[in-house]
């Protein structure tokens, strides 16, 4: 399985930016990094749960293929079984942090 990664720049720039996508969050607190806007698009797009839960949530959102979404752990180790989970159901602009969490905040500083 060939996984695309972000880095702190290119995540950093999704959520300032507030760009559509779909945010997987595998248990991280992301708003310690952002402030008020940013932590409101962080909610609105942000989804949480097993993976099972997250397939089913992403598939009643009704989106294309090509929607981008977007995993982040905290240090880059678990967001595999629910890539492979996307990737199945035919999703395919599937990202994940690079190094998760523990990665953003090193290249933060």
């Amino acid at each position: 399985m060939d996984i695309s990664q972000l880095g702190y720049f290119q995540f950093n720039n999704l959520i300032r930016g507030r760009i559509p996508m779909i945010l997987v969050n595998l248990g991280v607190d992301l708003k310690s990094l952002y402030g008020q806007v940013e932590a409101l698009h962080i909610d609105n797009c942000q989804i949480m749960g097993s993976t099972d839960e997250i397939v089913s949530q992403v598939e009643s959102k009704k989106l294309p293929a090509h929607y981008p979404i977007v995993i982040i752990d905290q240090n880059g180790n678990t967001y595999s079984p629910v890539v492979q989970a996307l990737e199945e159901k035919g999703f395919n602009n599937v990202y994940t942090v690079k190094n998760g969490f523990t990665g953003l905040q090193k290249e933060n500083q």
